[in-house]
């Protein structure tokens, strides 16, 4: 049985796209942002940046786009971000947000759009009385997709300096039309839904709300209801539009699946999605034997999927940050205890499954000095030596993931064998800088932990 009729069911309830040219799989931050200049540098009709926020430093990036918008008349940028994130000023009072009104302000709003989306779990005297960045906790927008005119790079980065230096991620350009066009239209979605920048008169930037949609921090149930409905219909039409049917794949086609998740939307497709492909990987791999390999920034699982893991007849690899590649390991305040928080929650998964017997689970941790580790993502081989599938987006499998924030992955099952030796070896490089850790090991580095920390667990485990 082929891995495409093993995942032919990941199919339904989605759209689907058949690749015909070469996918590209970047392996290192250098490598991901001299493909976002070069991506800049020679667009021609449009420039579509999704992203949680943009460093404040990043002002390269912007003269880039500012040059390419004054070279060339036709080319159009929007940006989307999050509200909170984007508008979150560092210590010289900058920010996203005030970093980009200035091409808003020079080029126009109709050439330059730039979208900050707001929770709508964060309204009226709660948005006041919660201090900037610990108020992202309700909810972000947290998709990364960068597109340049018909070239689509998919990663979990976000545009800012570690990123594109030292914070590993996984990063996979994929250039289609019909696929771009899929990625930009979902962007333009959500910008329908989103305040808008505007430049100010006084200040830096305004933000304003299309007068059709209710404010999130005003009427949070009457904008729920409208963005569920705005996005129920994009959804509706791009599976209709880009719907195949089973016989028509065969297993030379590479298929890209791309699933978003916005529950605080009422939208649950990703969920969805993972669920069903969790059970192909059980049943198929009962009959034959499978092995997986799973990866996320942060040991913080949701329930549902450490059940997934836990009950699957695969073998299952976990890949996460340690403790020193972990981005918040040098935080200051309270935030400087999230990685002990989690190898709390990493040792109590570690008891169960050994309570279970399954000594065919493993954790892996990410060490490289001088590096943190922001990757997240599925390789799953079944029972081949090369990957049959890969997922990759912005997603980190936990609880927020699937509850709290905007969410966006592709699942790619490749159609040749260069492919997934690509995938292959971009597996292998991760796991080259991590090792597998054993329960005495996480046991002891708990050990000391003090009772207030492990009282901290639910807040972590639902809100980082």
């Amino acid at each position: 049985m082929s891995a495409h009729q093993v995942f032919a069911p990941l199919t339904k309830g989605c759209p689907v796209f058949k690749i015909s040219q070469p996918i590209t799989v970047l392996r290192e931050p250098q490598e991901f942002y001299q493909q976002l200049i070069h991506g800049i540098r020679h667009a021609q009709r449009r420039i579509c940046l999704s992203s949680l926020y943009i460093g404040s430093e990043e002002t390269e990036l912007i003269a880039e786009l500012n040059k390419a918008l004054a070279q060339n008349t036709k080319l159009q940028v929007c940006v989307l971000l999050d509200c909170l994130r984007g508008t979150r000023t560092d210590s010289a009072g900058m920010s996203s947000a005030a970093l980009l009104a200035p091409l808003v302000q020079q080029y126009g709003a109709e050439r330059v759009q730039v979208y900050m989306y707001h929770t709508p779990a964060l309204s009226g005297l709660s948005k006041q009385a919660w201090p900037q960045r610990y108020n992202e906790t309700f909810g972000l927008q947290h998709i990364k997709a960068y597109i340049f005119d018909d070239d689509v790079i998919i990663s979990g980065a976000n545009l800012s300096r570690d990123y594109f230096t030292n914070r590993q991620d996984r990063y996979m350009r994929i250039s289609d039309s019909q696929f771009s066009n899929y990625f930009v239209r979902l962007v333009s979605t959500i910008g329908q839904f989103s305040f808008k920048v505007l430049a100010g008169d006084q200040t830096r930037y305004k933000l304003e709300m299309a007068d059709d949609v209710a404010d999130p921090t005003r009427d949070p149930r009457g904008f729920v209801r409208e963005a569920n409905e705005i996005m129920a219909q994009f959804l509706h039409r791009a599976e209709i539009e880009h719907a195949v049917e089973a016989g028509s794949i065969c297993e030379h086609d590479t298929l890209a699946i791309p699933t978003v998740q916005m529950r605080q939307l009422g939208i649950t497709q990703d969920e969805s999605h993972m669920s069903e492909f969790f059970d192909l990987v059980h049943a198929f791999a009962r009959n034959y034997g499978s092995r997986s390999l799973m990866a996320s920034a942060y040991f913080n699982f949701s329930d549902q999927y450490k059940r997934s893991v836990l009950d699957s007849a695969s073998r299952w690899d976990l890949l996460v940050a340690s403790p020193q590649a972990n981005g918040f390991y040098t935080a200051q305040g309270i935030s400087q205890y999230i990685p002990d928080m989690y190898s709390i929650i990493e040792h109590e998964f570690v008891r169960t499954a050994h309570s279970r017997a399954r000594s065919d689970i493993s954790i892996e941790e990410y060490m490289r000095d001088g590096w943190t580790f922001h990757g997240k993502g599925v390789w799953s081989y079944l029972n081949q030596k090369l990957p049959q599938l890969t997922m990759i987006g912005s997603p980190n499998y936990g609880y927020r993931s699937i509850y709290r924030d905007l969410e966006a992955q592709v699942t790619v099952v490749p159609g040749n064998v260069q492919l997934q030796k690509d995938i292959h070896h971009e597996a292998l490089g991760l796991l080259a800088h991590s090792k597998i850790v054993s329960q005495d090991e996480l046991k002891q580095r708990t050990r000391g932990s003090p009772l207030w920390l492990r009282g901290l667990k639910p807040f972590v485990m639902k809100k980082m």
